[in-house]
This record gives C-alpha cells, structure tokens and sequence, in this order.
C-alpha cells in the first residue's frame, strides 16, 4: 500500500507488524527463530514509544545481512562458565538473540552464587539494552547492563575532543517492584546515533548542542555525523558537564570491552559487546522498591500537568495505549520498509490506522 509523500504516524496492528518483520528477516535469511526474537524486539520497542531502536532498524540490518556483517542464522556459543562468571560468543549473530542467551545464563548463574557476571562479544546492534534488564526485574533481579561497540561505531566524541573515539555506550538498570519493574535506559552521549540516523532520515533537526561537525562548530544538521569526514555525538551533559558523559562512557568500555579481553581502539574489532550484572535480592525488596517509587512520584511537579514519573513509567503507558490504539511508525518509515519488503519479495505492510 502506498502512502502520501506526508509525514505522519500511523498505527500498526503489532501482531500484523510482528509478523512482517519476522517476514522480512527470514527473506533475508535469518531462521525463523532467529527472526522472531528480532522482530518481537523491534515491535516492542516501536509500542513502548522508543522508535529508534524499533522495525526502522529492520532495512539497516537487512543491509547489514547483505553485506556479510551479520550472519542471520548464528547461534550464540557459552564459551565459559566460572562459577558467577560467563562469557557468550554471539558469532556475528543478531544482537537480540546474544541477548536473551545472556538473559537466561546471568539469570542461571546468579540464583546459587547470588550474583552473576555474563560478557557477550561478536554480536550485532543489540537493540534496546532496557529489554534485558527488564525481563531480569520480571524474574525477580536487580540487573545492571552496558553495551560498547567496535571502532566503526565510535560516533561519540570524549569530552573536550573534536573526533570519534567512544560508542553511545548505553546503560540500563531495572528492578522488580510490587507491580511493573522500574526499568532506565540511556546512552552516555547527548542523544543516541539511531535518533540521529532517524531524524536525518525524516528531515528533522538534531536535538540543540548535541552534534558537532567536523572543525567542531555545534550544528543542528544530523547529516553532518555521516559526511566526510564525519562530525561527532557530543557526550552528555554537553559543553558543560560532558566529562561526567565521557567517565560513564568509559566505564561501559571497562565493563564491556576490556573485561572481555578487547581493545576499544581496535580496528580489527568487530560486532557489539554486552555486559549484564545480575544480583538475587531478599523477598521484602519488591515492597520496599515500591514505597520507594510512590515516594519518588509524590514530589510536587512544577507543572501539574506533568506528574513525576519513575524510569520507565512513560515507556510502560506507551505499552498499555499502543495495545488499544496500535504501535506508531512514522510514514517516512512504513514507505522504506515496503521498499525492503518488495526488494525481498516479502508481501507489503499493510495499514491499520493513520492518524494525521
């Protein structure tokens, strides 16, 4: 179905757009298992209102596929088990399924020694980190997760610095509490490169002091981040605080690339790596995380229109609304996967609902 050349979001049934995506990923060669951990991912990360990390990745992966980086069908290998310690090869597999791999050995690990510490290496884009902390909380974990990426991803400058030399190295924590988990995800660096890539694919400015072109000079073009030679995602906090951006960046190459036995500056190096830390908490710790998070939302809001929210608490109402209204994808997106689809001879995407 073809659209308007307009820029609007429309809403996708999620099992129709689930299915597309599996759809597309095995066309492109990925198992069908493989596929649907992916696409379940995407769709998910498209409802909870994260469209960065949602099935605009599908057409980057595809490619990605295609060009040999990616090997849809890799099983992620358990190369070592120490007691608490693992250590998961992902063989150039999909990030996601490295991921959930990792989930099931750090949750494995972690219930007889208390806690756990998985690495994951030679993976693809792992997606959104949040998604595995998350299903930690859900089984009752305290879990703390960092994500570095090879040479060819450094788009973040270190603080003070004119080039490239850290990933958006994300951090995520979550935690059970007497209902939904509390669960924060964010990168270390004023804005992530997949809204970047997104705004420059809509048209749209990059968010103010986030981006420097390549003499330094701060710009509001997205574009300038993929010219040559490239500019650089600044750190967060900015021309002000980015030194504290740049040490939270550096402690996810710790945990992520130096425990692993890798270096940052590597040229050779290839795929994605991810760290989680799990640790077992007392039966009372859901309770008393949820008086916690009460008392933090009971904060007077400075706009009352806009009440305190907990980590997580805008992402889980994205959840609950797109279950009745269905997942938002922005049309510019819908056209590009309808492109990928009919390159894959996979059948087209098809709308449920526009909304203007």
């Amino acid at each position: 179905m073809l659209l308007p050349e307009t820029r609007f979001p429309l809403r996708l049934d999620a099992a129709g757009l689930t299915s597309f995506a599996t759809s597309v990923l095995v066309a492109a060669g990925a198992s069908p298992a493989n596929a649907s951990i992916v696409a379940e991912h995407l769709v998910d990360s498209d409802a909870a209102g994260l469209p960065s990390h949602g099935v605009t990745r599908l057409t980057q992966y595809v490619a990605e596929i295609r060009r040999g980086e990616i090997n849809p069908a890799a099983t992620p290998r358990v190369t070592q088990v120490g007691g608490a310690i693992v250590a998961i090869d992902g063989g150039m597999g999909f990030g996601q399924v490295a991921g959930q791999v990792a989930v099931d050995q750090v949750a494995a690990a972690a219930e007889p020694n208390g806690i756990a510490f998985v690495t994951v290496h030679r993976a693809g884009h792992a997606g959104r980190i949040g998604a595995y902390v998350e299903a930690l909380a859900a089984r009752g974990l305290v879990a703390i997760a960092y994500c570095s990426g090879p040479r060819s991803g450094h788009f973040v400058a270190p603080f003070g610095g004119r080039e490239g030399r850290l990933a958006t190295n994300p951090i995520a924590y979550a935690f059970p509490t007497g209902g939904f988990p509390i669960v924060a995800d964010f990168a270390t660096s004023a804005a992530p490169e997949g809204v970047i890539r997104l705004l420059r694919d809509l048209g749209r400015d990059a968010p103010q002091g986030a981006l420097r072109d390549s003499v330094g000079q701060l710009t509001s073009d997205p574009a300038a981040l993929y010219a040559h030679p490239p500019g650089a995602i600044q750190p967060i906090g900015g021309e002000l605080q980015g030194h504290k951006g740049t040490a939270l960046a550096i402690l996810v190459e710790l945990l992520g690339t130096l425990c692993v036995g890798e270096e940052p500056g590597d040229p050779g190096r290839t795929g994605n790596n991810l760290a989680i830390i799990a640790l077992v908490v007392d039966s009372g710790f859901p309770s008393r995380a949820e008086r916690f998070a009460d008392y933090v939302r009971s904060a007077t809001p400075i706009e009352p229109q806009r009440p305190v929210m907990m980590p997580g608490d805008r992402e889980f109402a994205s959840r609950r609304a797109a279950a009745t209204t269905g997942v938002p994808v922005d049309a510019v997106v819908f056209r590009a996967l309808n492109k990928c689809a009919s390159e894959l001879a996979v059948p087209a995407l098809d709308v449920r609902e526009g909304v203007p």
